[in-house]
C-alpha cells in the first residue's frame, strides 16, 4: 500500500477513538445515575419444625412462616408485614411480629441476597389461624382465600405482594369449615 492510503486510513483513528470514549462515558454516567429498583420475593406458608428429642408419637410444632428475600442490588428496609383480603371490598391487616430466635423483628434491613423470616407459633390456644380465619376470611372463605395476599411494606413506600402457599390456604380453609360447622353464618 502507498503512504497516501495509510495517511487516509489513519485520519479515521481519532474519530473512532472519540466515539468510543463518548460511548464509555455515556454508559458510565447512565449506570451511576440510574436508580436501582428494590426487588423482593416473599412467601407465606405453613411449616412444622423437626426438633431433636421429639418422640415418635409427639406432634411436631407448627408455625406460620413468612420469608422475604432481597433479589435486587439495593438494601431494603422492611417496615411492616401485612395481609390483603378481598377483590372489591379489600381489607388490610398488619401482622405483628417480635424478634426472637426464630424471627427477624421489624423493622429489618435486608442487603442484596439476604433474607428475613418470621415464624409465629400455631401451637398456642387462640392461634393465628383461628383468629385470622374468623376475623378476615368469613363469611366467604373460599372466595377470600383466592384473593388473600401477603404484603411486604418498605421504607421507601413500595409494597410487594405475594400469594400464600397452598399449604397455608388449605389450613385456613379447614379452620373456616370447622368454625362454620360450630356456628353457621
Amino acid at each position: 500500500m502507498e503512504i497516501e492510503t495509510w495517511k487516509f486510513i489513519n485520519t479515521f483513528a481519532p474519530w473512532l477513538s472519540a466515539v468510543g470514549t463518548f460511548a464509555a462515558v455515556s454508559v458510565s454516567l447512565y449506570l451511576a445515575r440510574s436508580d436501582r429498583p428494590l426487588k423482593l420475593e416473599a412467601t407465606a406458608g405453613h411449616r412444622i419444625t423437626v426438633e431433636q428429642g421429639n418422640g415418635p408419637k409427639e406432634k411436631f410444632p407448627e408455625f406460620l412462616y413468612i420469608q422475604v428475600i432481597n433479589t435486587g442490588h439495593r438494601v431494603a428496609t422492611v417496615t411492616n408485614v401485612g395481609w390483603k383480603v378481598g377483590l372489591f371490598k379489600k381489607r388490610h391487616a398488619v401482622q405483628t411480629v417480635q424478634k426472637d430466635m426464630y424471627s427477624s423483628g421489624i423493622p429489618v434491613k435486608i442487603d442484596d441476597g439476604e433474607e428475613a423470616k418470621w415464624l409465629l407459633s400455631l401451637d398456642v390456644k387462640d392461634n393465628w389461624i383461628e383468629r385470622f380465619s374468623h376475623n378476615s376470611l368469613r363469611p366467604h372463605p373460599r372466595w377470600n382465600l383466592c384473593w388473600l395476599r401477603l404484603q411486604i411494606h418498605t421504607s421507601v413506600g413500595k409494597t410487594f405482594e405475594a400469594k400464600v402457599e397452598k399449604s397455608l390456604r388449605k389450613k385456613l380453609l379447614e379452620e373456616c369449615n370447622k368454625q362454620q360447622g360450630k356456628s353457621p353464618s
